[in-house]
């Protein structure tokens, strides 16, 4: 930061209502209401079908039945009669009839094939369109891909070994009805499994009427679980414990005598929470930064044994302290950032086995947050979960993991950044083998995020090339520098925003020309620290490396923010000016073009916004200055800045960018089908020569959930700023960021203030709080020809000034 030129804070915005109204139906064409017609004929015989099953049971059976739901993209199913028994993908949800028959499901069907729009309820036409099948669902439906896959074998364990997590759900209506049937589930579930004789009730977590546990059984008492009538709807849902990487390394062997000083951060400097396998603060790189009081074991098993058993945690560490470890002799390394450290996992890199992954994490912030710790890093991801939002069947819409981090970060105020996880080598060899060449299957659906790389509130963190450099061997490299890593997974993430947001060097891996072999590559591995004494480093690949250098950057940032002053530093902030500091390296084209290929922008979902700079994070100069606020916005309010932008610009004769990054914290839905943030925020900026009515009527207008998927939104608005990404695709997530370059600055554009206007949009029914958010803007002259710090600096402090005496 430079403390000649620093970032200015703008002051509070005006606020003003959105108007809720939306425009009035349209009469349907004809064409339109004959296919809703048809929907309506084929779906009423499945549904008249259905109704002669409900019938023919009795009230006992009827409460064993569930039906599944197959449908072409998300869908409300408020009004029908049919309850969600579990939300298992965007195409497939499972549902159970609130009442004996399916009455109020043939009324909106009704409504839908004739084009009634009003009514309390309404199911829209959109909805019930994407409706493809309803049938009645088998108890297996509740099984995740991979234990449906095993179920055969499964059921034939004799003895009570076999571990698994379910989702317990309560159908009652209040929130202590909720609350008592769930511990009736419990009890009963106990009493089952006979003390142990046939299964063990493990740890386990309660969330608005959902439960999740851990359970231990043999495959008998599993069976009963899946099959029996009393479980159908009391266990909504089966999915195997998670499976975490295990830490392979190649030590690189050096003199560690021979490096120069090794230097703890300042005593001021921010704590990172490293959430791994624990950390070696004998190590000699880690000791100068562990903090020996918060060096933690969550492990029940070992609550003594904080100390890293297989490496990884270490490795991690080290990266979060200095960002990179530089063994050349004479070299000194200056940490930045103190080390935290919760140990998660055993000594098999694996969480134990009566644990919850959730759990264990909220354990970890209850304990570090208020101990002041801001930023936490997660490079563990679970290799069994795909954030797969294509999949037609069992893939969860949203994690129960990445959900927990979500409402952690918002209610402690916190940072979590997490790996995207890695494509194993082999899985790497088979796509090339099948033509599926590299960077293409990056995007495959087997290349999705892992869970909880997808946590909608976290940093999410790829990885990309250091460079090409192969020693004794043939082999080649299969990315080129600052390329995305072979291994990398790619988004996108829960609202289909982009994921990851950021990159960071982590390797690549070589192949031979006959593509026999995929391999790591010695040369381009990422230098850490070891869990050992000596040798103290180890070298390895894996966005888990990447990860830990953003956590480093944003303890640099946060360290800034303090140094300027700001009290309290919330964590929208400290994203925003991450993200806001992003910019791409190398020659990217080859990706770009391939990836574009298959999905136009479908390159972000590797790349994201690319890489952070922390030292340009908070610096300007004369041609450059940044613009922040952060505070809450109501729900369907707008909130309108004034953005000073210098008639002198027209005088540069290069290019001048503004870029914009808008880091939101809503609420997020626990469980369930709604919409999964309680608001959206989209953002807007009009030139100085639109006129402030017409802007606040552009912003007030009303959105749904499908704008944000629809490209409708994207036409651009008079004068308004051509921003590269648009609106639809920016809107999408909880960091907004795009930028806009420009040659020629007219003075016209510069009569009044450019307006930066925040819409938010309600999404539930139900009451949202407040919403916390932070907005950071970089202006720059690139061409470093018109000096516009101090013009836009002053006009900030006038704006301040006429606030302040209004």
């Amino acid at each position: 930061m430079n403390s000649e030129f620093p970032p200015k804070y703008l002051p509070e915005p005006t606020y003003l209502n959105r108007r809720p109204e939306k425009p009035r139906r349209q009469p349907l064409a004809p064409e339109v209401l004959a296919r809703r017609g048809e929907i309506a004929r084929v779906l009423g015989i499945k549904v008249d079908s259905l109704n002669r099953l409900l019938n023919g049971l009795t009230n006992e059976q009827r409460k064993a039945i569930f039906f599944k739901v197959t449908h072409d993209g998300p869908i409300d199913l408020a009004g029908t009669g049919l309850k969600p028994l579990v939300d298992r993908s965007e195409n497939v949800t499972l549902v159970v009839p609130r009442n004996d028959d399916l009455s109020a499901f043939t009324a909106k069907l009704d409504r839908f094939a004739n084009n009634e729009p009003t009514g309390p309820g309404y199911v829209t036409g959109q909805d019930f369109a994407r409706i493809e099948d309803l049938e009645r669902g088998d108890p297996k439906d509740r099984l995740s891909d991979e234990l449906l896959a095993d179920y055969d074998s499964i059921i034939k364990i004799k003895q009570p070994t076999f571990i698994c997590e379910i989702e317990i759900l309560s159908l009652a209506q209040g929130p202590k009805q909720r609350v008592n049937e769930i511990a009736e589930i419990l009890q009963d579930l106990n009493n089952a499994f006979a003390s142990g004789v046939h299964g063990t009730l493990f740890e386990h977590e309660r969330s608005s009427g959902v439960c999740r546990a851990v359970i231990r059984c043999s495959g008998a008492m599993f069976k009963r679980l899946v099959e029996e009538d009393r479980w159908q709807r009391r266990i909504a849902w089966f999915e195997p414990k998670p499976k975490f990487e295990t830490f392979h390394t190649t030590w690189h062997r050096f003199q560690f005598d021979k490096l120069d000083e090794i230097a703890p951060p300042p005593e001021d400097a921010p704590i990172i929470c490293v959430v791994d396998s624990g950390v070696s603060p004998g190590n000699p790189f880690l000791k100068p930064v562990a903090k020996d009081d918060l060096i933690v074991s969550f492990l029940k098993s070992a609550p003594d044994s904080p100390y890293d058993e297989v490496g990884h945690g270490s490795g991690v560490a080290s990266l979060a302290a200095y960002y990179v470890l530089n063994l050349a002799e004479g070299a000194s390394n200056q940490a930045t950032a103190w080390i935290a450290s919760a140990r998660i996992l055993d000594d098999t890199n694996q969480i134990e086995e009566s644990r919850l992954f959730s759990r264990v994490l909220e354990d970890v912030v209850k304990h570090f947050a208020p101990l002041g710790v801001r930023i936490f890093n997660l490079s563990v991801a679970d290799l069994a979960k795909k954030w797969n939002q294509d999949s037609k069947r069992t893939q969860s819409r949203t994690s129960w993991t990445a959900r927990t981090i979500d409402r952690l970060s918002r209610e402690y105020d916190v940072v979590f950044v997490v790996a995207t996880g890695n494509i194993s080598p082999p899985v790497i060899l088979d796509s090339l083998k099948a033509g599926n060449d590299y960077p293409v299957y990056l995007c495959d659906e087997d290349s999705r995020i892992l869970d909880p790389g997808q946590a909608a509130l976290a940093v999410s963190v790829g990885s990309v090339s250091s460079g090409t450099l192969v020693a004794h061997s043939p082999d080649t490299t299969l990315a080129l520098q600052y390329e995305p890593s072979p291994f990398t997974r790619s988004g996108p993430g829960i609202k289909r925003e982009t994921k990851p947001e950021l990159v960071e060097i982590g390797g690549n891996l070589v192949s031979d020309v006959e593509r026999t072999s995929v391999r790591a590559n010695l040369a381009t591995n990422v230098v850490m620290a070891s869990h050992q004494l000596s040798p103290a480093a180890a070298h390895n690949y894996g966005t888990s490396f990447a990860a830990p250098r953003i956590a480093n950057k944003l303890a640099a940032i946060l360290q800034d923010l303090q140094l300027m002053g700001i009290e309290p530093i919330r964590a929208p902030l400290l994203k925003a000016f991450l993200v806001n500091s992003a910019t791409y390296r190398g020659e990217l084209d080859r990706v770009i073009e391939s990836l574009d290929a298959v999905e136009k922008k479908k390159w972000l979902d590797v790349l994201g916004y690319g890489f952070p700079d922390a030292s340009q994070a908070t610096d300007c100069d004369d041609f450059s200055i940044l613009l922040f606020h952060q505070g809450t916005i109501e729900p369907d309010k707008v909130a309108f800045f004034d953005i000073p932008i210098p008639a002198s610009l027209s005088q540069s004769t290069g290019k001048k960018r503004i870029t914009v990054t808008l880091a939101h914290f809503p609420e997020v839905q626990k469980w369930g089908l709604e919409s999964y943030f309680g608001a959206d925020l989209k953002w807007r900026m009009f030139r100085g020569n639109v006129d402030r009515e017409a802007v606040v009527e552009a912003m007030s207008a009303s959105s749904t959930d499908d704008d944000i998927e629809s490209e409708a939104s994207d036409i651009e608005l008079p004068n308004e700023v051509p921003f590269e990404h648009k609106i639809t695709r920016r809107s999408r997530g909880s960091i907004q960021h795009d930028w806009h370059e420009w040659s020629q600055h007219r003075d016209a554009y510069s009569d009044n203030h450019y307006t930066l206007a925040i819409a938010s949009h309600k999404r539930w029914a139900r009451a949202v709080e407040p919403i916390p958010f932070a907005v950071v803007i970089r202006i720059e002259d690139i061409g470093a020809t018109v000096p516009i710090y101090t013009e836009i600096a002053n006009a900030v402090d006038i704006m301040v000034q006429t606030r302040t005496r209004g």
